[in-house]
């Protein structure tokens, strides 16, 4: 049975649903122990946090039932998949919980390395860790297929410009030096930006350094 452990989370960001203040933080919790126990295979346990998610928001039972009914298969069927960093052929200093990625030059002292996505393109994307989540730009979610319809929530920062809301939308996979990720949601930037941002929401995962023209990253 082939099944991608990223299609799990498409289009689950309970967190911005209209609920009250109390049950978001408790669908936050639930999304974070459920994401957990997917990239782990524990489906027993991952079928065990939608129970209570379908228990704290009752809106969104059917779409979690759905989930759910995917996650009885995987565990019906013993399915085994590969949900941590792998090896990258491009980058041989990449091995397990760590990696490098070569840094292909530097905007204003910021460093620039290419970013796959979705295991088929290739976008040049700025290391920022200032930034708290990573950023799209409009051509790289058109390239990738993206639009209106898969938006599942917004985010709010300030920027140059005032307070702005970006659409937030899910990216089946990202690989950066070898080191993957699955279902990251991610912010989609207005028309005035031209390079993505690798933000902290995938940087916090690991320790990494700056190592003259490459970066190495270790998991924490």
């Amino acid at each position: 049975m082939k099944v991608s452990i990223s299609v799990l989370f498409c289009g689950l960001l309970l967190t911005f649903m209209p609920l009250q203040a109390i049950a978001q933080s408790q669908v936050a919790g639930l999304n974070q122990q459920l994401q957990q126990a997917v990239n782990s295979q524990n489906w027993s346990q991952a079928i065990r946090t939608i129970d209570q998610l379908i228990q704290v928001a009752p809106d969104q039972a059917s779409q979690l039932q759905q989930y759910r009914t995917q996650l009885l298969q995987l565990q019906r069927t013993g399915f085994k998949g590969s949900s941590t960093p792998s090896t990258s052929s491009t980058h041989p200093g990449s091995k397990g919980n760590a990696g490098y990625v070569p840094i292909k030059r530097r905007s204003a002292g910021v460093a620039i390395v290419d970013v796959k996505f979705n295991n088929r393109r290739t976008f040049e994307m700025m290391v920022d860790s200032g930034a708290s989540r990573t950023v799209i730009t409009r051509p790289m979610a058109k390239a990738l297929g993206i639009n209106t319809s898969h938006v599942v929530g917004t985010f709010g920062a300030s920027t140059a410009n005032g307070y702005t809301e970006f659409p937030i939308v899910y990216i089946r996979a990202m690989d950066v030096g070898g080191l993957k990720s699955y279902q990251i949601p991610v912010a989609v930037a207005g028309p005035d930006m031209d390079m993505g941002l690798l933000g902290q929401d995938f940087l916090q995962q690991y320790d990494f350094t700056f190592r003259g023209n490459r970066i190495e990253f270790h998991k924490r």
